[in-house]
């Protein structure tokens, strides 16, 4: 009795979970690792029913189960319209594009449920469903610039990589009077590349400087922009009707320089408000391409040469009068 019943308990271990059903499945492309602001898409089959639904598990999510377009409001039992849907095609497969921008969540692993009927998790019994792990990672930005130091009136490339498939990445150069700014797309393999044509570098005054390089986030918005002698927040509105707030001056009377407008710059992308983050590099403008901070200290030269000959000749007598003693 007492072996009939560990094989049975064995047997038990060994059976599949029937909480998920093969009559439905779901996949995601690559390792099921994503940057928030990507596009995933869900594919699988569905052999029971002419509709998908899908809800998300996760941190902080409703515990019976989220919608995929509005993470913190919960699914409901029974009511089609708060889940996301995937229509079955007549051979018996469906597909879901999750756009992961712009939703609210935080990185992590969520959980997937493809689900016949419209139930929420505690009621899965009703239905056949099955399940996929996903995690989904923050974005960051990388940049470089080419040559070491800014050269005046020599061209000069900043590059670097964004990940989460943002639309585009501003640049912002700033030295003691002048702020520079431009923005340019990403490319599919999240690299981009800002050339800077000597026309360009010919105007910046020589000294320190910083690169900043900006990525929109999971709203795919650059919240902080230049607008007209300011740099606005987007994300605030000042009740004035033009949409965001002036942070600071950049240009014009009264303007902040140069480290300042870096460090202004720098909090007003760090502000709660804005999801944006940015990478910086500090460097310098220069005329010859030699900088300050590579040049070498000199080293002390030798001795002329001139006087080597009465030297030698005064080494010899030396010897002389010393092997005649």
């Amino acid at each position: 009795m007492i072996l009939l019943l560990i094989l049975a308990g064995t047997a038990a271990l060994l059976l599949p979970p029937i909480s998920a059903d093969s009559a439905i499945t779901i996949t995601a492309p690559g390792d099921q690792s994503y940057f928030l602001g990507e596009t995933v898409v869900f594919t699988g089959t569905n052999d029971e029913t002419d509709t998908t639904y899908l809800f998300l598990m996760g941190p902080n999510l409703p515990k019976e189960g989220a919608q995929l377009t509005s993470p913190y409001q919960p699914v409901t039992s029974g009511d089609p319209g708060s889940f996301a849907t995937a229509p079955t095609k007549p051979d018996n497969t469906w597909e879901y594009p999750f756009l992961t921008d712009n939703l609210g969540i935080g990185p992590g692993t969520y959980t997937v449920y493809a689900v016949n009927n419209p139930v929420t998790k505690d009621q899965l019994t009703s239905g056949s469903y099955n399940t996929i792990s996903i995690i989904l990672k923050r974005p960051f930005v990388t940049a470089w610039i080419s040559p070491q130091s800014i050269i005046k009136g020599q061209p000069s490339t900043v590059t670097g990589s964004a990940d989460g498939d943002p639309g585009e990445v501003q640049l912002w150069i700033i030295g003691y009077d002048y702020a520079y700014t431009e923005t340019t797309t990403v490319d599919p393999d999240s690299s981009y590349r800002f050339i800077l044509d000597s026309p360009t570098t010919e105007k910046f005054s020589k000294g320190p400087c910083s690169v900043i390089v900006q990525h929109p986030m999971q709203n795919n918005q650059l919240d902080v922009v230049v607008s007209g002698d300011f740099v606005k927040n987007l994300q605030i509105n000042d009740g004035s009707g033009t949409g965001g707030m002036n942070v600071f001056r950049i240009s014009g009377p009264g303007s902040l320089r140069g480290s300042d407008t870096t460090d202004a710059l720098i909090s007003a992308i760090n502000d709660p408000s804005v999801d944006d983050i940015y990478a910086l590099i500090q460097t310098e403008v220069v005329d010859t391409g030699v900088s300050a901070f590579q040049a070498q200290t000199p080293t002390t030269r030798p001795a002329p040469l001139q006087y080597a000959p009465f030297g030698a000749l005064a080494l010899i007598l030396g010897i002389i009068l010393w092997s005649r003693r």
